[in-house]
């Protein structure tokens, strides 16, 4: 830790500090990238007040399912990699106070005793970011996240434990101040060499999704404690209806690297870009585009927050730069394929590289349709790259694309895919409106997206044509009946109406309804 408060800080001592190095005035800050990619965004639309912020280092931002484990809570995502106490404390006036969140999870501290701080500056820095954000935010309940242990940085645990101890100490004293005992999870695990504990990592300091799955047990009862599950879905006026579509061009957007996508294309369709970026640049967790419009132009509601972060290139990069209409419809527009987001996440320890995870969360749908998304990916190069596709809301699906592979095109000797898409039908938004997509690397170095093909329909909609008729019936009871039914493989997304998990008898009822 580069240390700032080296002894217990007064409060106004706290306060003229952070205000002096506030992102405003911290030229040439450690993170300051990242930092402004977030004001600028919040710019454009400010995040909801009274959220969850999770803030801290990587393990906030590598945390990929955070806001599918939180999905009823309002939650705000700031996580940079390889943060310490005092980088959190010198952005607070730019990505905390602003957000006037109800709770605050902090995860910081272990990169500080990495770089030599002791357990007692470690709790100063804390005092401090307290009493900045208690002075302007007294009603915000700050988490601490107790320090874990883990195999790579075991040796440190005298000055972790100095650490968790004295905030732990103080948070028993303040009734704004809550500390988990995150260690005491890890430290049942039998550390430091039992499998049991070091299989919770991906890398000798990082989690897993089976370690982030133990935090979860651990953390949400104890901010549900604190604080209620408080997301409240709120009906979208202008919701997309059946048959509307909204496309998506992820990738970067300069001249070298990947051209936005112009709207109308030659289809008479429009498209979301995302924000102006070059190759190369990290996409974080956290980052967002709101208000999508759909393929006529008009705005939705809808919002797409990375939940994962990614990479991303493009026509230097092997990029699709000449898709063909015949082969992908609709999303064969050279712009949208030419680019890409990447990513290396598949939670095996030695595999991928879990720095970049990779997802993203739709919000703003409408709880009571249903949806189909495509997905198209593709990478010109020898390595076979196959990327699946898990898609979660009421219910869930996965489709995987294979986006690089020797002679995998259609004329038998490109190296990129430039005619299969990934399509999952009939997913359901949960209760508030959302729907989440995690892009996993199976096969090769690297999972894609290149472009996304977001359309409503009817739950119900079997043909996809935005009516519940005579072929829908037809559909239904072959899905009723026969469920081995080779003709019926989406059957129970489609017709599973109360999204119970089962095509049954209770699902009669509603269908009859709808076919009325």
């Amino acid at each position: 830790m580069r240390s700032y408060f080296s002894i217990p800080a007064c409060r106004w001592v706290a306060v003229s500090f952070v205000h002096l190095f506030s992102a405003s005035s911290a030229f040439g800050q450690p993170f300051i990238n990242d930092i402004n990619r977030w004001t600028a965004q919040d710019a454009l639309a400010a995040p909801p007040a009274d959220a969850v912020l999770f803030i801290g280092s990587s393990s906030i931002r590598r945390w990929e399912q955070l806001t599918r484990d939180f999905s009823d809570y309002v939650v705000i995502q700031r996580g940079f990699g390889g943060a310490q106490f005092d980088d959190v404390n010198t952005y607070v006036n730019d990505i905390v106070i602003p957000y006037a969140p109800a709770a605050i999870v902090i995860w910081a501290g272990t990169n500080d005793i990495a770089a030599g701080s002791s357990g007692f500056e470690v709790f100063s820095d804390f005092q401090a970011f307290s009493n900045v954000v208690l002075d302007a935010l007294p009603n915000t309940q700050i988490v601490y996240l107790g320090i874990t242990p883990t195999p790579g940085r075991y040796d440190n645990l005298p000055e972790e434990t100095a650490a968790n101890n004295a905030i732990s100490a103080v948070a028993a004293n303040n009734p704004s101040l809550h500390y988990i005992d995150l260690p005491a999870a890890f430290f049942a695990l039998n550390p430091p060499g039992d499998p049991a504990f070091t299989g919770k990592f991906v890398d000798p300091i990082h989690l897993n999704r089976e370690g982030y799955e133990l935090w979860t047990s651990v953390i949400r009862p104890a901010v549900e404690s604190i604080i209620a599950p408080n997301k409240v879905f709120t009906p979208k006026v202008q919701t997309p209806t059946p048959g509307r579509r909204v496309y998506f061009d992820f990738g970067p957007s300069n001249t070298d690297d990947g051209d936005p996508t112009t709207s109308p294309d030659v289809n008479g369709n429009h498209w979301n870009n995302w924000h102006p970026a070059t190759g190369g640049v990290a996409i974080n967790a956290g980052e967002r585009i709101t208000n999508l419009i759909d393929d006529q132009g008009n705005t939705t509601g809808i919002d797409l927050t990375i939940a994962g972060g990614f990479l991303s290139n493009g026509k230097l990069n092997g990029g699709l730069l000449a898709p063909d209409a015949m082969l992908l419809d609709t999303l064969a527009i050279a712009t949208a394929t030419q680019d890409y987001f990447y990513c290396g996440g598949d939670g095996i320890e030695g595999g991928g590289d879990d720095d970049a995870p990779g997802g993203f969360y739709l919000s703003g749908l409408d709880p009571a349709l249903s949806y189909q998304i495509r997905f198209f990916a593709s990478r010109d190069s020898g390595a076979t790259r196959i990327t699946e596709y898990q898609v979660f809301g009421a219910n869930s699906a996965s489709v995987t694309v294979q986006s690089s592979g020797q002679n995998i095109g259609s004329d038998g000797a490109y190296d990129g895919n430039d005619n299969t898409t990934g399509i999952v039908r009939g997913i359901r938004p949960d209760a508030f409106g959302q729907v989440f997509v995690d892009v996993v690397l199976l096969e090769g170095n690297f999972a894609y997206i290149n472009a996304m093909e977001l359309l409503v329909t009817l739950p119900g909609d079997a043909n996809d044509d935005f009516v519940i008729d005579g072929s829908d019936v037809t559909a239904f009871l072959d899905c009723l009946i026969g469920p081995d039914n080779p003709a019926t493989t989406d059957c129970e997304r489609v017709f599973d109406l109360n999204v119970d998990g089962d095509v049954d008898l209770a699902d009669v009822q509603a269908f009859a309804l709808a076919a009325s």
